[in-house]
């Protein structure tokens, strides 16, 4: 009967733990992002796998080639960069900030190219005493941690003479931040397409918006490791991959309407949304002239968000190899 009591306690205690940490921090348990929980490395014989985080507008060109007949020679999984490092897929498509993040468990990934352009914007309300930047001091902002969005907001405040400390995180469902703000739950957004064009919907002339894409703009870019890329087999296989991802990107842009049934059906967004917010996407299908610049100061941040010393310039340009991309474009 002993036993019994002391078993009885044990599982109420381990039932309730979590509603008790809710109950005192007044924030919900942190979800586990995609691609974030338990990774199983693939078979030597899987098929050649990529992996993306399905909810974003980013990953369209890949779904694309998925679709039409290369699509036969891989398959799309949930997931993204770290995916790769811990041998769960191929290749992953991903913003460099978890690039950077993903590092310190597999130094083989490499980023081959940068596929899409992600411009984001912060959005605020008028009516919390927002006019410009330095404005935001004191505010709520709702923002993925951890996230290329949660790094345009501290590139932005520093523009503007502000830290990360200087404002207030606020938690929010990725689908639901615009709400948020609607609730009065925050002040201001700082996300990718399309919560942010959302956001600039549902509380209408009383939105005011900050975007510089000088000062950071997310460069979604496909990744993979050495151990693919010296593999021969593997190599063929990643090299289709591109290739049919580049054709796709290059019929997206040309024509986007035609895909956004597909894109709604991968990521769940009404193509109402996805359509109203489109034109906040790039396709620079390239390594471009300023990566290196963006992701060095960007390093720095992960870094003091990891308790570790940050990577040179020099180390990180070593993590950058375009040769598939060349390949896959016919170049020599």
């Amino acid at each position: 009967m002993r036993v019994s009591k002391v078993f009885r306690f044990i599982l109420v205690l381990v039932v309730t733990a979590p509603f008790v940490l809710f109950a005192q921090s007044g924030q919900p348990p942190a979800a586990v992002p995609s691609g974030q929980g338990a990774i199983t490395p693939l078979a030597p014989d899987a098929m050649f796998t990529v992996a993306v985080a399905m909810a974003v507008l980013e990953a369209a060109p890949i779904h694309i080639a998925d679709q039409g007949p290369s699509g036969a020679g891989f398959q799309v999984i949930d997931g993204g960069v770290r995916t790769v490092a811990l041998k769960g897929a191929h290749a992953a498509g991903n913003a460099t900030t978890q690039m950077l993040r993903v590092l310190g468990d597999n130094p083989n990934v490499r980023l081959l190219f940068t596929l899409v352009d992600g411009n984001y914007r912060i959005v605020a309300k008028r009516s919390a005493g927002i006019n410009r930047l330095t404005d935001l001091k004191g505010k709520r902002i709702v923002v993925p941690r951890n996230t290329s969005a949660n790094y345009f907001l501290v590139a932005m405040l520093r523009t503007a003479g502000l830290h990360e400390s200087d404002v207030t995180l606020v938690t929010a469902p990725a689908t639901a931040m615009a709400a948020a703000m609607v609730k009065g739950e925050a002040d201001a957004i700082s996300m990718w397409e399309p919560e942010s064009e959302n956001a600039v919907r549902a509380i209408g002339k009383d939105a005011i918006i900050f975007q510089d894409n000088k000062v950071y703009r997310e460069l979604y870019s496909v990744y993979s490791t050495t151990d693919v890329m010296s593999d021969p087999r593997r190599r063929k296989e990643l090299v289709a991959f591109v290739r049919a991802t580049l054709v796709a990107a290059g019929d997206l842009q040309k024509d986007p309407k035609r895909y956004f049934p597909l894109i709604s059906e991968k990521t769940k967004h009404p193509q109402d949304q996805i359509a109203r917010s489109w034109e906040h996407h790039g396709f620079p299908l390239r390594v471009a002239p300023d990566l290196l610049d963006l992701i060095t100061e960007e390093e720095k941040w992960v870094a003091a968000q990891q308790n570790r010393m940050p990577r040179s310039r020099a180390e990180l340009a070593g993590f950058i190899d375009a040769t598939i991309l060349k390949e896959a474009q016919g170049r020599p």
